[in-house]
């Protein structure tokens, strides 16, 4: 059962995604599709690149977020309805993977890792599959 604590923590976790280059961030890598793998390599790990900051700031966000949860500070079931985005970055990161296996490296661990245990979390998981297929 969430308490007021759970929804505190969702509420400064939206906080944080409002901020102006976290914004962008997450604007950027929900829109950009690679076209070829050496695109992939080169902004999924090109230091020094705004866009592989762009890709680093987004996923880690997400990252740091399931943490939180997987370890229990964040009722599971009231992150699950707030987590969306991150369940798509997720998604993504592992059709990149698969796209590109040489080339594409980040993964999303934290992220994985509560969408195996949370069923809502599985459910939109399988939805957003369907967009990379």
């Amino acid at each position: 059962m969430a308490t007021t604590s759970d929804a505190d923590l969702i509420l400064k976790l939206y906080d944080l995604r409002r901020e102006a280059v976290c914004r962008k961030a997450r604007d950027f890598f929900g829109a950009w599709m690679p076209a070829s793998a050496e695109e992939a390599k080169l902004i999924g790990s090109g230091g020094g690149r705004q866009d592989n900051a762009y890709v680093r700031q987004a996923t880690t966000y997400w990252e740091m977020a399931f943490s939180i949860v997987n370890t229990g500070a964040i009722d599971e079931e009231l992150f699950a309805k707030n987590c969306g985005e991150g369940i798509f970055f997720a998604v993504k990161c592992q059709a990149l993977k698969a796209k590109f296996p040489d080339a594409w490296t980040r993964t999303m661990g934290e992220a994985e890792a509560f969408i195996a245990k949370n069923a809502a979390a599985k459910a939109k998981s399988e939805i957003m599959k369907k967009r990379f297929a």
